[in-house]
């Protein structure tokens, strides 16, 4: 069972390979302000039938605004608009339970200003 998870850790994006299954309390919080990219998204998203979103950081750098539905007529609008405010999009199925997470990312420029 431990190399099925490991192998399933293997296929995530790596933002999701540390936090993947983390209840909210335990992601890393970002240390700024919440980013008007990001504010955007939230803003957008809460439009159409979501179970959930929240926002935290990657252990990468990048800031990650999540959003969970069941409903993926919605999957189309909300990828586009977080492409269109400059973010990358990955959506992640659980087949099991028909729900869709769609992480919306951006660099957290003070990070990468670091590096």
């Amino acid at each position: 069972m431990a190399d099925d998870q490991n192998k399933n850790t293997e296929d995530m994006p790596h933002f999701m390979q540390r936090q993947y299954g983390k209840s909210a309390s335990t992601l890393e919080a970002s240390h700024e302000e919440l980013s008007d990219v990001r504010k955007q998204m939230i803003r957008f998203a809460l439009d159409f039938p979501i179970r959930d979103i929240r926002t935290y950081s990657g252990y990468k750098g990048d800031l990650l605004v999540e959003i969970t539905t069941g409903n993926d007529d919605i999957l189309p609008k909300l990828k586009a608009h977080a492409e269109s405010l400059g973010m990358e999009v990955v959506i992640k199925e659980r087949y099991d339970t028909r729900i869709h997470e769609v992480y919306c990312i951006v660099p957290d420029e003070n990070i990468y200003r670091l590096k």
